[in-house]
């Protein structure tokens, strides 16, 4: 009676760290990550967690720059277009009005598709943690149905 409620502990816990050590390796295909950060050879599922988070946190960086500096490029062509509207003549400043309406229709796209993909970026580890503790919660309930079910 004994050895058998050992051996079920024992190959619950196998089961368990199974779970676990494959689970990382399953989402291993995620665009999000994997192709745009560098493996450091972590093999502990802290440490790939880990690493993937620094990457995602990196990307946001890497992001709200590359959204600055293209808002700002903007935001010049418009001053430009400001300034040549001042200057010019009577006919052409019509055209001139249409184009920095144009540059400002679009600058405001911009700020809400950054302010959007933000979003999505920094949601992406609260999304990993949650699929992480819905493969526990899985994984618990599967050891629980096979110690509960016997061999």
């Amino acid at each position: 009676m004994n050895f058998t409620l050992f051996s079920r502990s024992l190959l619950a816990t196998g089961l368990i760290a199974s779970a676990v050590s494959l689970a990382p390796q399953a989402h291993a295909a995620d665009s999000t990550t994997s192709s745009t950060c560098q493996q450091t050879g972590q093999n502990d599922l802290i440490g790939r967690l880990a690493q993937r988070e620094d990457c995602l946190n990196s990307r946001v960086q890497n992001y709200q720059k590359q959204s600055q500096e293209a808002q700002a490029a903007r935001e010049k062509r418009i001053q430009d277009l400001k300034d040549k509207y001042t200057n010019a003549p009577a006919n052409e400043k019509a055209r001139l009005q249409k184009q920095i309406s144009s540059e400002q229709s679009k600058l405001t796209d911009l700020r809400d598709q950054q302010s959007q993909r933000l979003q999505q970026l920094k949601n992406a580890p609260k999304e990993q943690r949650d699929r992480l503790n819905n493969l526990g919660a899985k994984t618990r309930g599967d050891v629980s149905n096979f110690l509960n079910g016997g061999l």
